[in-house]
């Protein structure tokens, strides 16, 4: 299990949240591990779903901080960045994302991991079953790979990771830490 200092946060109540649906993976983790084959296969999709809606969250944690925290800012972003993203209207995981990558604001050595999201992002939207887009393979089943639930897992950590490495708040933490429920890919900083 990972665990992840949630003082990252500033909208209190979507942590709380956030460490919800993070017990909701536990459990889907829990029933995964003493699944049949078939059994974990069917539980893949529901998990990356609930991984990409997590990313979502906390990237729209710090979008709301930088628009809205005026006084106490937001450290290691700066000012141009945090008047620039003011400036825009934000509010969905897509505009998310690329206001994340136009910043780097996760300092990503790997070209590929900004890529990575918006593939997570199309993928999240697989939710609606009918894949009117066309999105990955037709079948949810095979769309929904494993491969895919590890690079949603990666991507998980390596988002709140950064954030909690980089973007912590000054002596707050009043929300309970963050427990991913698999073994880590990255080492803490």
């Amino acid at each position: 299990m990972v665990v992840i200092n949630s003082s990252f946060i500033g909208d209190f109540k979507l942590g709380d949240n956030m460490v919800f649906n993070l017990s909701v993976l536990k459990t889907l983790y829990d029933l995964r591990s003493a699944a049949t084959q078939n059994q974990r296969a069917n539980l893949r999709k529901p998990i990356i779903i609930m991984n990409v809606s997590i990313i979502e969250a906390v990237l729209f944690d710090l979008h709301n901080r930088i628009k809205t925290f005026t006084r106490e800012g937001v450290a290691n972003i700066s000012d141009a960045v945090m008047n620039y993203i003011r400036l825009k209207k934000t509010d969905e995981l897509e505009k998310y994302i690329a206001s994340a990558q136009k910043h780097d604001l996760f300092e990503a050595q790997d070209v590929d991991f900004y890529n990575e999201l918006h593939e997570l992002r199309k993928l999240r939207n697989r939710v609606h079953i009918q894949n009117t887009k066309r999105h990955f393979e037709a079948d949810d089943v095979v769309a929904f790979s494993e491969e895919r639930l590890v690079l949603s897992e990666r991507a998980l950590e390596f988002v709140m990771r950064a954030m909690a490495r980089k973007y912590a708040r000054p002596a707050y933490n009043f929300v309970a830490n963050f427990d991913l429920p698999w073994n880590a890919y990255f080492e803490p900083v």
